[in-house]
């Protein structure tokens, strides 16, 4: 009954309830990405390893997830969005169990490994789905509202998830998650439709139109178009260092560094991390909105937003231990507000290559920001063992160094966005 309601509905009334069915999913990608910064020292001590070896099971995920992003680009394009969602969310439910129940670190770490792979599956179809239901004025603005529900998900693997480890265990957390997973693969299958042709038809078999894009492979040409174009590799690189340093503060290394220099307990640490994911739920529509109506520029934005996601890197690689504990609430949330330009990223790809081959190029590009996560959650470690620490306690000049490392590597892209092509205003 509530299926006919839903389907009785018109097009524009649709779109809600497929925004609000994928943005559900979504939620829990988002969770399960940052979700190891406050169980760091919980793993560290049940499982007896060292911050690489930490770095290495948070990274798990990024791996996974990465390898995964042109296999489900592929799957979006030809077997549709729809199905991609549904089956692999299966596989986040399985890898949630999975990690519940870890005997050791190696089933650990394979546990987070199917995680990244069931969460993969999300991302990419959204993306696809949305180049067919919104028009190119709406696009970056229902990209940042969808990355604005994912931070959510990141705020409740923060102060929330803390409480609930605190008075029940991690192990309790990831049981439940893996039930809410299977519920929300059955909803994807029942509610979401790939094209307006197939939503009106109800999954019936019409003509492709203008509107929906052919399913098909990939061919010689398309690979050639998109392997030829500069701003995929220049926006792929992009991707690798923002999405990577966001995520190794965000996803890991700002809990252990708040700890071990301020000496902030668990829930203290992840309050504060959770304006990390404040600031990208407020930022992430804001710079959508912002790119598509105020300034109607791509490239001008993407080099605003990274000029100013340059300045709390400044603060915790040159004044590491010297900052006030009342400052990194504010630069958490700097943080996150302009580090979300990748919304505007993936605009500027999705504006430069035809419609039906969009969800494989966009899955190309989606590799890089999970590589990086998973080099710069796991480099950051190496350095923190380098330098040495005492029973997973390490001291201000191994954070100030693995800072300085991440740094210098968003300079360098910040020079390399002055060569990205503008392409609002060539639509």
């Amino acid at each position: 009954m509530v299926k006919d309601i839903i389907f009785g509905l018109t097009e524009k009334k649709y779109r809600w309830i497929l925004l609000l069915t994928i943005a559900l999913v979504y939620f829990f990608v988002y969770f399960h990405r940052v979700s190891s910064a406050v169980i760091s020292k919980d793993l560290l001590h049940e499982f007896g390893v060292s911050a690489l070896s930490l770095g290495l099971l948070s990274s798990m995920y990024f791996y996974s997830y990465s390898l995964f992003q042109i296999p489900v680009g592929i799957f979006s394009d030809t077997i549709g969005p729809r199905k991609t969602i549904a089956f692999l969310t299966i596989f986040s439910a399985i890898g949630s169990f999975l990690f519940g129940i870890a005997l050791n670190f190696n089933m650990a770490l394979f546990a987070r490994l199917i995680i990244g792979v069931g969460v993969s599956g999300v991302w990419i179809p959204a993306l696809k789905l949305f180049s067919v239901w919104y028009s190119k004025r709406e696009y970056a603005t229902m990209v940042g509202v969808l990355l604005a529900v994912g931070n959510v998900g990141a705020i409740s693997a923060s102060y929330p998830l803390a409480l609930i480890v605190t008075d029940f265990g991690w192990r309790y957390a990831f049981y439940v998650i893996g039930i809410i997973a299977i519920f929300l693969a059955l909803i994807s299958w029942i509610f979401i439709r790939d094209s307006p042709e197939h939503y009106l038809n109800k999954n019936k078999e019409t003509k492709a139109s203008a509107s929906a894009p052919k399913k098909q492979y990939l061919s010689k040409e398309h690979v050639k178009l998109i392997f030829r174009n500069k701003d995929v590799w220049i926006l792929s690189i992009w991707l690798f260092v923002v999405y990577g340093a966001l995520l190794a503060y965000q996803g890991l290394w700002a809990y252990p560094y708040f700890r071990d220099v301020f000496n902030l307990s668990k829930a203290t640490s992840g309050f504060i991390l959770m304006f990390v994911s404040i600031g990208m739920l407020i930022g992430s529509p804001f710079v959508g909105y912002f790119s598509d109506k105020i300034m109607k520029s791509r490239k001008k934005v993407i080099i605003i937003w990274l000029s100013l996601f340059l300045l709390p890197w400044i603060l915790i690689s040159f004044f590491t231990a010297r900052v006030n504990v009342s400052l990194l609430y504010l630069l958490s949330f700097w943080m996150g507000f302009f580090g979300c330009g990748n919304v505007v990223v993936f605009a500027i790809i999705k504006e430069q290559f035809p419609l039906e081959i969009t969800g494989t190029v966009q899955s190309i590009v989606n590799v890089f920001p999970f590589v990086g996560a998973a080099f710069f959650q796991t480099f950051l470690g190496f350095i923190l063992d380098m330098v040495g620490g005492f029973d997973g306690v390490y001291p201000v000049e191994a954070y100030s160094l693995a800072f300085k490392f991440v740094f210098a590597f968003v300079v360098i892209v910040y020079l390399m966005s002055f060569y990205v092509k503008e392409t609002l205003a060539n639509n």
